[in-house]
C-alpha cells in the first residue's frame, strides 16, 4: 500500500478506533464505552490509506517486574485492521513505527497479547510468560474458613496499602504488571458489567491477600452462578483459607469458582483433593527494544554472579546486535560492547530467554540460541527466575 501514512492520532479519530476495533475483536457495547471515556489520542498510532482510517494500534506506558524490579515498559493493544485492508501489511507498518518510536523515547520493552503470533514473532516478538485461568467446584472446598485472618469488605481507604500489598508480592515473581493507581482504579477495582464485590485478609494489620470477582452465569439455562475473580492474590495460608472460605459460603447459590494465577497454582495444596484445575491458558509476547537497557532495567538473583558476551540478531534494530558483555553481581547487570560473542541468539528467543520464560538451553532446542557450553551455562544462571506469568489482560 504505497499511500499508507502512519500518524498520531487526533480526537476526531475516535469513532473509527471504536469501529475497527468492534469489527475486529466483536467488542461488546461496555468496552466500547469505556473506550469513549478512557480514549487518549497520544497512545493511539492511526493507519491511513488516502482518505480512509485502515488501521488502528494502541501503544500505552505500563510496567512488568522481572527479579524483584519494575521494568517500563510499552504495551502495545487494539491492533485492528479493516478486513478490506487486511494482508497487506497494515499491521506490520503501524507496529513498526510504534516500536521505533517507543525505542527513541526510551522504553526499554514492549510486550502484548497477540490475536496472531507469526506478525509479531516477525517483529522479534518472542513468548514472555503465561496467563493461566483456573477453576474449581465449591463444593470441593473447606465448608467454613479454618483461619485466623480477618476478613473485610474493602474500603477504598485501603487503596495505598493494597498498592503496597500488591508490589511486595509482586516482586517476588516475574511479570506482573506494575499497577499505578489509574490502574488499580480503572482496570481492578471498576466494575465492566454487572456489580463487583472486593474483599481483604488482615494479619497482624497487614493485607495478606485479597479477591476482587463478580457472579456470572457461564450458561443461559443454568440459575446458579460462578464466582468469576478479576484478582485473588494470597501470602499466607490463613489468607488463602479465608479466601477460600468465603467462596466456600456461595455454595447454596454457586456451582464453582475461577480464577487467574501463576503456572503452577499452589491453591490446590489447600483444598485437600487435588480438585483445582486449569481452564485455559494464554502465553502473552515480550520485545527488546533495546537490548543493552532492558538487560540492565531488570533485576537478577543476588547470589548469582556471571560473565558472558553476546550477539544478537535483530533486523528491525540494528543497534540491539553488538555484542555485548554482560556481568551480572549483587543483583544487577551491567552491559558494555564487546569484540566478539560467545553466544548468538536472536530477537525472539532473546526475549524469552530475557523474561526467565525460555532457558537458554530449551532456546538451543527451538533453534533460537546458539552458544558455547560457558556461555550456555552463565546465560542459565543469568535469566534463572519463576515462570512468568501475569493477572491483568490488557
Amino acid at each position: 500500500m504505497s499511500s499508507l501514512r502512519i500518524r498520531a492520532a487526533k480526537p476526531a479519530d475516535l469513532d473509527a478506533v471504536i469501529g475497527l476495533n468492534t469489527q475486529a475483536f466483536n467488542t461488546p457495547p461496555s468496552w466500547q464505552q469505556r473506550m469513549r471515556e478512557w480514549f487518549d489520542p497520544a497512545h493511539w498510532r492511526v493507519a491511513q490509506d488516502g482518505a480512509s482510517t485502515v488501521g488502528v494500534l494502541r501503544a500505552f506506558p505500563l510496567g512488568h517486574y522481572y527479579g524483584g524490579r519494575a521494568v517500563p515498559a510499552t504495551g502495545i493493544a487494539s491492533v485492528a485492521v479493516a478486513p478490506e485492508a487486511r494482508g497487506r501489511g497494515v499491521a506490520t507498518a503501524l507496529m513498526r513505527a510504534a516500536l521505533a518510536e517507543k525505542r527513541a523515547e526510551g522504553s526499554p520493552i514492549s510486550s502484548l497479547y497477540p490475536a496472531t503470533v507469526p506478525v509479531y514473532a516477525r517483529l522479534g516478538y518472542g513468548f514472555g510468560g503465561v496467563r493461566t485461568r483456573w477453576k474449581a467446584s465449591l463444593g470441593d472446598l473447606p465448608a467454613r474458613a479454618n483461619s485466623s485472618a480477618v476478613l473485610e469488605p474493602f474500603d477504598p481507604s485501603s487503596l495505598d496499602e493494597l498498592m503496597t500489598a500488591y508490589e511486595h508480592f509482586a516482586i517476588t515473581t516475574n511479570g506482573l504488571v506494575a499497577r499505578d493507581r489509574e490502574w488499580w482504579e480503572r482496570r481492578v477495582l471498576t466494575a465492566f458489567e454487572g456489580p463487583q464485590y472486593t474483599y481483604l485478609t488482615r494479619e497482624h494489620g497487614e493485607i495478606t491477600g485479597w479477591m476482587v470477582y463478580e457472579l456470572t452465569r457461564p450458561n443461559a439455562g443454568e440459575w446458579r452462578s460462578v464466582l468469576s475473580c478479576r484478582d485473588l492474590f494470597w501470602t499466607t495460608p490463613n489468607a488463602a483459607r479465608a479466601l477460600l472460605g468465603l467462596a466456600a459460603m456461595h455454595r447454596s447459590t454457586c456451582s464453582g469458582i475461577e480464577w487467574v494465577g501463576p503456572p503452577v497454582e499452589l491453591l490446590g495444596n489447600l483444598t485437600g483433593e487435588d480438585s483445582v484445575e486449569p481452564e485455559g491458558s494464554f502465553r502473552w509476547m515480550v520485545r527488546l527494544l533495546d537490548v543493552p537497557a532492558a538487560i540492565e532495567a531488570r533485576g537478577y538473583n543476588p547470589l548469582a554472579v556471571a560473565r558472558v558476551t553476546l550477539r544478537v540478531e535483530d533486523p528491525l534494530f540494528p543497534e540491539n546486535e553488538g555484542p555485548w558483555e554482560i556481568v551480572v553481581t549483587d543483583g544487577r547487570a551491567k552491559v558494555a560492547r564487546a569484540s566478539e560473542a560467545e553466544a548468538v541468539v536472536d530477537a525472539s528467543a532473546c526475549a524469552s530467554i530475557w523474561t526467565s520464560l525460555q532457558s537458554a538451553h530449551n532456546a538451543v532446542r527451538t533453534g533460537g540460541l546458539t552458544a558455547t557450553p560457558e556461555a550456555l551455562e552463565a546465560l542459565g544462571l543469568i535469566f534463572a527466575g519463576p515462570t512468568p506469568w501475569i493477572a491483568d489482560f490488557y
